[in-house]
């Protein structure tokens, strides 16, 4: 039986929930792989959200406004990323308090959507969530070359 989109973002949500552990500590070895392995996992999973999923949330009256503000800490987290990707990994105490600050901001967002989203997405679209998930994992694919970068 095909997978549903819930199953899939909660199993992603605890990868990269453990890769911001491991990042948000300092004295790691390899700590430019590492970090490159996580933007890998999490801005395709970013732009699959975007992409499939909020539009999809947005058509539900009382979903608008998460789904909205979903968006928007996307867009944080981005903002976030884009500094980090600046940064030195060299000035450790630097790096590892911006990735702290993705942390909680990645940790609040994951927390929003198993707990509000989820749970009214099981209710109102148990019938779509396969679908959902179809079209979520195509449009991860198509963001894995953004990721790279």
């Amino acid at each position: 039986m095909a997978q549903n989109i819930i199953e899939t973002l909660k199993q992603e949500h605890q990868v990269v929930l453990s890769q911001l552990s491991e990042l948000s500590s300092k004295g790691i070895s390899d700590r430019g792989q590492k970090y490159q392995t996580f933007k890998e996992t999490i801005i395709p999973h970013l732009i699959g959200e975007e992409k499939a999923l909020y539009p999809r949330l947005e058509k539900e009256s009382d979903m608008r406004d998460l789904a909205l503000e979903a968006v928007e800490e996307h867009n944080a987290v981005k903002s976030l990323i884009s500094q980090l990707d600046g940064a030195s990994t060299s000035e450790e105490d630097i790096w590892v308090a911006k990735m702290v600050v993705i942390q909680e901001n990645v940790k609040h967002h994951i927390s929003e959507e198993e707990e509000k989203i989820f749970p009214q997405m099981q209710q109102k679209m148990s019938n779509e969530l396969s679908e959902l998930d179809s079209r979520y994992l195509e449009s991860k694919r198509s963001a894995l070359p953004v990721a790279a970068r």
